[in-house]
Order: structure tokens, then sequence, then C-alpha cells
């Protein structure tokens, strides 16, 4: 109910937005919480305001956290310090010149090979810098017990994630749990490249190297948290690898077709788990997040995105990475083969959220899931239509 209302909400916005242009429709979304429903500014003459935050609903959705803005209204001088509170976020407030000034901004990123210089606790890392503040609130704020990496390549955006999960059990338990070599912790990240990134660690080979940037796979926190698995993403024999770690940290289950069933593992072969007499099926009480980083072309995406996405547990994320390809190559990519996997799911399985891109500009796009209405089978099943649809785009 409530998204439903948020969704009409959004729709009589954009219809705002259109009718009265950017400008004063802004001015029309002050904040409806603030007392008399005036602009609130910042400045000397501001009256503070508080909010209440024990009567703010927890939400599932982390985009509600971005759905408000602090705006310079109309009019006024670049150097002003007034502002105003409008109830929508930023990324929905970029007028046509701005979003060309963030567009001048991606060619320039990618005409320097700018995501060659990214950098996190001396290890390279191929993001952009603002991309890395959404993952990483995405990571703590779920708090995974799985997270699915595809695309390895030298580790750092594997090192990432595995340390911001062991910063999440360092405040569950206390830094002496990492230091004691208690456990692997509670959060892994199954990594997968069809190389190892020692293999191309030096090679000057889609970026240059990093002459001093650490080995990220050589760490600690790589040895606790990292499980990597070397193949190709979208074949079923490493798909068949994840889904079999998973039921070992009783994250996934594989249910009897007939009986509904839990299969006890010691009864299952770790290659038969995707036969018609099993269903693939989440353990609600496990949280599991995806990241896609390893194919860029259309039909390699769309099968990744058939076996990986319907992993992640309601209300976690599916994060597809550079989906602004399919603009740079002029050609279907990865927002094209996004495109026909959402066209695939039942309408609202997997909810776009471009609000988490709240500094405006990102590489990805960021996707929650906000209802497991099928099983995973569902999406298996329509493996087999990649190839027609992959050929029909090229007609």
């Amino acid at each position: 109910g409530r998204s439903s209302a948020r969704a009409a909400r959004g729709r009589g916005a954009m219809g705002a937005r259109r009718a009265l242009g950017s400008r004063l429709w802004a001015l029309a979304l002050v904040a409806e919480s603030l007392p008399g429903g005036a602009p609130h500014r910042r400045g000397a003459q501001a009256a503070v305001t508080f909010t209440d935050l024990d009567g703010v609903p927890e939400s599932a959705s982390l985009a509600d956290g971005f759905r408000v803005s602090l705006v310079r209204p109309p009019d006024e001088p670049p150097n002003s310090g007034s502002k105003m509170l409008v109830n929508i976020s930023s990324v929905h407030l970029l007028e046509e010149e701005e979003q060309r000034t963030l567009d001048g901004y991606d060619a320039l990123f990618e005409k320097y090979s700018m995501f060659c210089n990214g950098r996190w606790l001396g290890a390279q890392i191929l993001q952009d810098s603002q991309d890395l503040m959404y993952l990483q609130h995405i990571t703590y704020k779920k708090r995974p017990d799985a997270i699915i990496e595809t695309g390895t390549y030298k580790g750092g955006l594997t090192y990432f994630f595995a340390s911001i999960l062991d910063w999440i059990d360092a405040e569950r338990y206390g830094r002496g749990f990492l230091a004691d070599g208690a456990g692997r912790g509670s959060g892994t990240v199954f990594s997968v490249d069809s190389h190892h990134p020692d293999l191309v660690f030096a090679a000057n080979w889609f970026c240059p190297v990093c002459a001093d940037c650490i080995r990220p796979y050589t760490t600690d926190v790589w040895r606790r948290r990292v499980d990597f698995i070397q193949g190709h993403a979208d074949t079923e024999v490493v798909f068949n690898q994840i889904v079999d770690r998973l039921i070992g940290l009783d994250v996934v289950r594989l249910l009897d077709s007939d009986t509904g069933q839990v299969i006890p593992r010691e009864q299952l072969d770790a290659q038969s788990g995707q036969g018609g007499a099993f269903i693939v099926s989440l353990n609600p009480d496990k949280t599991v997040m995806v990241n896609l980083d390893a194919n860029h072309e259309f039909a390699g995406l769309l099968r990744e995105l058939l076996f990986y996405a319907p992993l992640v547990s309601q209300d976690s994320y599916l994060v597809v990475q550079d989906t602004k390809l399919d603009k740079i190559w002029g050609t279907d990519g990865p927002t094209a083969a996004l495109n026909a996997f959402l066209a695939m799911s039942p309408e609202g399985e997997f909810v776009l959220e471009p609000e988490l891109k709240f500094h405006g500009y990102s590489q990805h796009a960021y996707l929650r899931r906000a209802r497991v209405s099928v099983t995973h089978n569902f999406y298996l099943a329509r493996l087999d239509s990649v190839a027609e649809l992959a050929n029909a785009g090229k007609r």
C-alpha cells in the first residue's frame, strides 16, 4: 500500500514538473512536514525545526532515506546560503543542462580511463568514488550473509566488500574477533572470474599496473571473507558451484519439487541440484546481495542476471555495473540486458532505485528485490530464450 502510494505520488510529481516547469515544480514540492508548508531556508534568520526520529517508520528501501533534498531556491544567486527542503530526490530534480554536465563528466571519465585510478585501502579498484559510497551504504545497511560478485579482475572491489563485512563484524563482536582469527566471520564474498587475480595483477591489461598497490588476494581480510571461484560466470557449471557453497552456509536450500521439503545436504550431489526434481529456494533468514561486473555484452549479462539475480533476498540489492555502456557503445549492452530481465520478471519483483545515486552521478543501476513471488526455477527456465533475444537485437 505504501509503495503504491509512493509510486502514485511520484507519477503526480512528474506530471507537475512537466506542467509547471522544473523550477516552479520544485517550489511546489516544499516539504509537507514543515510548519505551514513554507520553505525551510538555511541561513541566519531560519527557524530551527526538529524531526521526531522515533516517529519515523523503518523502511525496507534504502532509497527512502534520500527522497528529500536541500535545494537553492530559484532566482537565488549561486553564492546564496538560502536553501529549501523539497520532498524528492535530487536525481529527479536535475534539469537537462545539469544532466548534460554529468554526461560530460562521464565522457571524460571514459576518455581518460579514470576508473583505473580508484584506490581502496591501498588496492586498485575500478570504480568511481561516488559509486563506492553507494555500494558501502548498501552493504553496511543490509549486512549480507553472502555477496555474489562476478568479475574479480585484480580483486579491488572484492577486497572493498570484504573489508566492509569485516567492519560490520568488528562492530558486532569487537575487534578481537578479527585479531584472534576466531573464524571466517558472518559474511562471505563469492567472487567469480575466469582468471585468478594473481594472473593479471602485473598485466598491463585493461588498466595500467598499479606498482605501489597491495595485492588484495594476499591479505587477511581476503582469507577471512573471500571464496574465489574460477570460471565463466554465465555458465551452469559455475552457477552450480556457487549454489553448492550457498547451501553449505544455509543461505540457499534445495526443496523437493513434489513435497516442498528441504533436501538434507548429505543427500545432495553438488552437480545435481538444478534438475526438475529440485527447487532452488532462498532461506528467508539470510541476506544475499549480488553485484554483476563480468559480462557487459547483452547475452552474457542476461544469462548472469537469470542465474544470480534470483538469489537476491527480499529487500536486498542487485547491482548491475556499467549500465551507461549502451550509450557509449551505441549498441545493446548492460542496460538492454537489464531491461530484458525486468521484462521477464513478475511486475514489481525487482525495483530500480535511482535515489541511491545520492550524489547524482553513477556508472551503475541499483535495484531492490521488493518481493519474492517466484522460485529461482522460474528464471532458470528462461535461459533458453537468451540466444533468440540476442539475435533479435542484432536484426
